[in-house]
């Protein structure tokens, strides 16, 4: 019912007014708002460079702005786009990129549906997609090089992660990327790939929604396992701390 509800108001260019005034209306999503401005509260100050990959429908971006942040959000997905033109138009603080990012500069194919958070640039994440794109690639690196070195990354390609981290060759002060608690060893292989970059200073997990630390202080990488204890979350997300 909901997703054909979308469906209809995407039809008739009324989604973005739509999806932004259920979400001023609805308690979950102010609280689930107030979750997120809190946790970047923690993490940034006024006037920091941040990078939003996999930007969806602006949620990190809503809570980097409202924190003071200079966003530069990457979004490939088309349907995304009215959303966030219609959320945050003609904002000096944020620069969106209709792009995706990976290991190496080229094309990929894009699976989504509609505007579901679960697109992804694998053939084989496991969710329904039903469109299918050919997007431009680029790296983090090539990013660096048009906007700066951001003080926070925060990166969510639904389990394309390991290829973007590999287009980057230098430390970003904070990575925050999310975590699947049935792809652990993918995990590590990004803990192994950023050492490759740069010293990890430490690590921490927060919940899915960011209303909770999951470790209480920062850890190393071999640490994660025993603090996190069993059984491992879900779905949460991993900070880590960079010597830059």
């Amino acid at each position: 019912m909901i997703s054909q509800a979308k469906s209809l108001f995407r039809q008739a260019g009324l989604f973005p007014v739509a999806r932004n005034l259920y979400r001023n209306l609805s308690p979950s999503h102010r609280k689930e708002r107030l979750f997120n401005k809190r946790f970047y509260n923690e993490m940034i100050n006024p006037g920091d460079l941040c990078f939003d990959i996999g930007a969806n429908l602006g949620q990190t971006i809503e809570a980097l702005l409202e924190n003071n942040a200079v966003v530069v959000a990457v979004e490939p997905n088309p349907n995304c786009l009215p959303v966030l033109n219609y959320q945050f138009p003609d904002n000096p603080n944020l620069t969106i990129v209709n792009k995706g990012i990976g290991s190496t500069p080229g094309s990929a194919q894009l699976h989504f549906k509609g505007t579901d958070s679960t697109a992804s640039m694998r053939d084989d994440w496991p969710f329904a997609t039903d469109q299918t794109l050919e997007v431009e690639i680029i790296t983090l690196d090539d990013m660096i090089a048009q906007f700066g070195l951001p003080k926070f990354l925060k990166v969510d390609v639904e389990g394309f992660e390991l290829e973007v981290f590999k287009g980057l060759s230098q430390p970003i002060s904070l990575i925050y990327f999310e975590m699947h608690g049935d792809e652990m060893d993918l995990v590590f292989q990004i803990f192994e790939r950023l050492s490759t970059i740069g010293e990890i200073a430490g690590i921490n997990v927060v919940s899915g929604d960011n209303s909770s630390w999951l470790i209480d202080g920062w850890v190393k990488p071999n640490e994660l396992l025993a603090k996190l204890g069993e059984p491992v979350p879900r779905r949460a997300n991993i900070v880590v701390k960079m010597n830059t």
